[in-house]
């Protein structure tokens, strides 16, 4: 039945992982973003990543813009393969263990580097002390963040497929 409770049942896991692999989408084009903006030029923010980045621009503006770019790309990529996944297995294993790699790469890169960048902001003296604040506070946790939104909406996308083939869809 169209109205049934069930199907509005089915339908709510799906909303869930489909809402939180956008929100994944959306912080990881934030996070690429920044790369695409340094490669063509912009200043804003690079220090934060580091000066030995300015100063590698400085010297090589067109090969550190093409690693930008690449950088940029394959986030760009990570954020929007899991897209793909709602509603359907179609595309495969490779696919969905792509996106699991990528959850739990993000993950476990975005919470060591925000630790350690903490840590040598804590109980060191830093060469570059602003790079390490834009790592310790927006760098790494934005990576973190988006590891955990990704792993969330790949789980629910695993249960609401769970679900379906038990009940015979």
């Amino acid at each position: 039945m169209r109205g049934s409770g069930l199907s509005r049942r089915r339908r709510r896991p799906e909303q869930a992982s489909s809402v939180l692999l956008w929100v994944a989408a959306v912080i990881g084009l934030l996070n690429a973003a920044p790369n695409v903006y340094w490669a063509f030029g912009g200043d804003f923010l690079l220090e934060t990543v580091g000066m030995w980045l300015v100063d590698l621009r400085g010297d090589s503006p067109t090969l550190t813009g093409l690693a930008l770019v690449l950088i940029s790309a394959v986030k760009i990529a990570v954020s929007v393969l899991p897209l793909v996944l709602p509603g359907s297995f179609r595309y495969g294993r490779l696919v969905w263990s792509t996106a699991v790699a990528g959850s739990a790469g993000l993950l476990v890169y975005g919470a060591s580097g925000a630790l350690v960048n903490t840590a040598l902001l804590l109980f060191t003296t830093v060469e570059d002390p602003t790079a390490r604040m834009g790592q310790a506070l927006i760098w790494y946790p934005m990576l973190l963040i988006w590891g955990l939104v990704l792993a969330c909406g790949l789980s629910q996308v695993r249960q609401t497929a769970s679900r379906g083939s038990l009940a015979g869809d």
